[in-house]
């Protein structure tokens, strides 16, 4: 049983998935226990939200009331089945307005995961009529966050009915548009959560700001470093203090696009056709970097049949040193230990030596060569891939996954390129949406 954090409250304690389930009897646990038919890549936004609502009543641990004062609107910590922690925030008990930590949330665009169906199946475990109360109610506190659906777009709840309270418009008054809607501006929200920060209390008592903020301004911070440092390598190319000839061999127009989408990217897909040279593109990124950020340790992970080919290839286009890891696990540690420019591996290696990467290579970039090989996630390779830490991440499928028919090709495409970002979760969502249109 999951109980609130006030052992003593008089409100009736949440509840798991687990112990809904036992209460039920006969056929409706059958149905409970039953998941909506998977539809693979021909999911609507409703099979979506509907696996979520399943998985939110089956897979969810423990859920804990972090705010005794706000028995339906407030923060609760969640524990889902794999051990990990999730901070939850209950604003709308009918709509999508709530906010999670996990990266699903940050994902797929539907204002829900599975995480917020779990404390909202909880929360109407304390009785039907007084969860359709607290809804018609709504939240007592003026709400700021980041609204999830579709873009990430930052929002403002006000309490239902003529509660608006006028000191809390007051005191938002600065940060709210001439149309009444908050300012979507980065600057302007890290200036709003500022300020509450300092407010009076009574202010932060009438006004709730999200904690999840945090991830889509980072974002921001960074897209707008990556789009300020392309153009300023751009203008140097122009002004004649820099320039594309960093190989032996020059590259294409469309090689210099692909060279600055992945050096200015910093965790990027490409997809080129196979013989139009996405090797040397990735090789020209890392040579970029390496002038532009001093990064010095390159991994490429790729087939154990093509780790000679990538080392003829360096060799031919640049002048920095490659090495293939082979051996023992001593062999390979001290490869690890003493690195050169580019150390090559094979994905089998890293299913062993992922953490030795890690902790002892550190490298800056990671090159993901033929990464079909890691198009099931569920296999310990791709988990192992996944757990690779470097700044920058270059995946490359090759033409296998995209004419297998397996998937999609921009869906599965676009499945590859959040490899080494986060976890896939959502990326059925979004691809739905990137395809614009029924995925054939």
């Amino acid at each position: 049983m999951l109980r609130r954090a006030d052992s003593q409250s008089k409100q009736k304690p949440l509840t798991s998935g687990a112990g809904m389930k036992r209460r039920a009897a006969g056929k409706a646990r059958a149905v409970l226990d039953r998941p909506p038919p998977l539809q693979g890549w021909r999911t609507t936004d409703d099979d979506e939200i509907a696996l979520r609502r399943w998985r939110g009543r089956t897979e969810i641990i423990a859920i804990e009331a972090l705010e005794p004062k706000q028995p339906y609107f407030g923060a609760f910590r969640v524990r889902s089945g794999s051990g990990t922690f999730y901070e939850v925030e209950i604003r709308d008990l009918d709509g999508f307005g709530n906010s999670c930590g996990c990266i699903d949330h940050r994902a797929n665009g539907l204002g829900t995961c599975k995480h917020i169906e779990g404390v909202l199946a909880a929360l109407r475990q304390r009785g039907a009529r007084a969860f359709r109360e607290a809804a018609a109610r709504g939240s007592p506190r003026v709400e700021v966050f980041l609204d999830r659906r579709g873009a990430a777009t930052p929002a403002l709840m006000w309490p239902a009915g003529d509660r608006r309270d006028a000191s809390a418009s007051g005191w938002l008054a600065a940060f709210i548009g001439p149309d009444g809607t908050l300012a979507c501006d980065p600057d302007m929200v890290e200036a709003l959560i500022s300020a509450w920060r300092v407010a009076p209390s009574d202010i932060r008592r009438r006004i709730r700001i999200s904690r999840h903020f945090a991830p889509w301004l980072d974002r921001l911070r960074r897209e707008r470093s990556r789009q300020e440092a392309r153009a300023a390598f751009l203008a140097e190319v122009k002004d004649g203090a820099a320039s594309f000839d960093l190989l032996r061999h020059p590259l294409l127009p469309y090689q210099r696009d692909g060279m600055l989408h992945l050096a200015f990217g910093e965790r990027t897909l490409l997809a080129d056709e196979m013989g139009l040279g996405k090797t040397v593109q990735a090789i020209a990124a890392c040579e970029l970097l390496a002038r532009r950020k001093g990064i010095a340790r390159v991994l490429i992970v790729c087939p154990a049949s093509l780790k000679a080919e990538w080392e003829e290839q360096v060799a031919r286009f640049t002048d920095r040193p490659a090495r293939s890891v082979f051996g023992s696990r001593p062999a390979r540690l001290a490869a690890y230990r003493e690195p050169t420019f580019f150390t090559i591996v094979n994905y089998e290696q890293v299913l062993g030596d992922a953490a030795d990467i890690n902790d002892v290579l550190h490298p800056d970039v990671v090159v993901l060569d033929e990464a079909q090989r890691i198009k099931n996630w569920q296999t310990k390779t791709a988990r192992r891939v996944k757990s690779l830490r470097a700044p920058h991440a270059f995946v490359q499928p090759g033409p296998s996954f995209v004419s297998s028919g397996a998937l999609p090709s921009k869906a599965a495409l676009y499945g590859q390129a959040r490899r080494l970002a986060e976890p896939p979760v959502g990326v059925v969502v979004i691809a739905r949406r990137l395809l614009d249109g029924p995925v054939l």
